[in-house]
């Protein structure tokens, strides 16, 4: 029995090391699924903790300090959002001018093509003017003598019984409403990019093992398509921070009365 003593414990180590392992694989699935709310769209840590952290500093000085670094980063945000949004709406308006691939005597895009381009045209010029309506409302609030003062105020919902301030959710949500519709813009300009691209293939004789060259471009382009997509889903999961509102709110200090 003795000599077994090591086995037995050999066992258990072994059982600790799978359960562990299974657990963190379990971790970073959990992880990668986490993009799609802590990305671009409705990020967590990213947005909502700075918040917390400049409604919640020690002193005064330092709640000033941490509101005029957000404002300056937001506003360099907000105009890179401008630029892009400018880009692909520029890109967008220019597609009824793409040659068609259709393989019949009717030169029209499909239907359904034209939706989606034409959806995100209007995406693409609501991220521009979102963008520069906050710009305008941080700008002209800055100038004023309590400005400072004033963007904390338009964040703030009121202090809990923890005596934590925190953000109003629709402040949170907001400010994101400028890369929400930037990224909305691009997945319907893709999704038109690839129907646009599949309807021209003939699915009859792809049936028989006659393969053309739209049916060509189109398994071309879904393999790059889905290339690209895996791999910004997966620099998305890497940077996204992992970091839960309740641990924002235990580490953010309690503001002096």
């Amino acid at each position: 029995m003795a000599d077994q003593i090591p086995l037995l414990g050999d066992m258990g180590g072994a059982s600790n090391y799978t359960t562990q392992s299974g657990n963190r694989a379990t971790g970073r699935i959990l992880s990668f699924f986490k993009v799609f709310r802590s990305g671009l769209i409705a990020p967590n840590a990213t947005t909502y903790s700075s918040m917390v952290h400049l409604l919640n500093a020690e002193d005064e000085a330092e709640r000033d300090r941490l509101t005029a670094n957000w404002s300056h980063h937001k506003l360099e945000e907000l105009n890179f959002i401008g630029v892009v949004g400018a880009l692909i709406a520029g890109v967008l308006s220019s597609t009824p001018g793409w040659p068609t691939m259709m393989p019949s005597q009717d030169d029209a895009q499909p239907w359904f093509v034209r939706t989606m381009w034409l959806t995100g045209l209007v995406f693409a010029l609501f991220s521009v003017l979102t963008a520069a309506q906050q710009s305008l409302r941080l700008h002209r609030l800055s100038a004023h003598r309590n400005g400072l003062s004033l963007i904390r105020g338009c964040i703030a919902s009121k202090t809990g019984l923890d005596g934590i301030t925190r953000p109003r959710n629709a402040q949170v949500f907001a400010w994101q409403a400028g890369v929400g519709f930037l990224t909305a813009s691009v997945v319907c300009m893709v999704v038109g990019m690839a129907v646009f691209v599949w309807e021209a293939s003939d699915f009859e004789g792809i049936s028989r093992g006659v393969w053309d060259e739209n049916a060509k471009l189109g398994v071309a382009f879904t393999i790059l398509l889905v290339f690209t997509v895996i791999v910004f889903l997966a620099t998305q999961a890497s940077i996204s921070a992992d970091l839960q509102e309740d641990e924002i709110a235990t580490q953010a200090p309690a503001r002096d009365g």
